[in-house]
């Protein structure tokens, strides 16, 4: 499983996110029409650490981003999102990848006029073995 597979399915199991969302996580955009508030992630890079047989890890950096009709719905996920991965530490996330921490690096709003949606982004580095 990839990162982004294990990441998808950890989120899903955290209530308080899933409660806002349910299963309303998208790959790099949201659909046509989309029901809000939901969650589109991407990600940004993956420098790998090498070993003289293969590569042993990576440090990937995803960005999720929370969409909504208006700021405090796209805040209440971003909090949510933040609290369900700030700060993870050694564990197997979404039951196959090793990852021994996760930070929340940056953080921004955003706002797209023609939609009018609400959003807010989130950078987070995750330190993990590849599966």
């Amino acid at each position: 499983m990839v990162i982004e597979e294990a990441l998808i399915a950890y989120l899903l199991t955290q209530p308080g996110l899933t409660a806002l969302i349910s299963n309303r996580i998208h790959l790099l955009k949201l659909p046509q029409n989309p029901v809000l508030p939901a969650i589109v992630m991407q990600k940004i890079s993956s420098p790998r650490m090498h070993g003289f047989t293969a590569d042993i890890g990576a440090t990937t950096r995803m960005q999720l981003t929370s969409w909504a009709l208006n700021y405090t719905g796209a805040s209440a996920v971003f909090e949510q999102l933040r609290a369900s991965l700030q700060n993870y530490l050694n564990g197997i996330m979404g039951g196959s990848v090793p990852v021994s921490a996760v930070i929340l690096d940056d953080e921004n709003d955003a706002y797209e006029d023609e939609t009018g949606r609400y959003g807010k982004t989130a950078d987070f580095i995750f330190w993990h073995t590849e599966a």
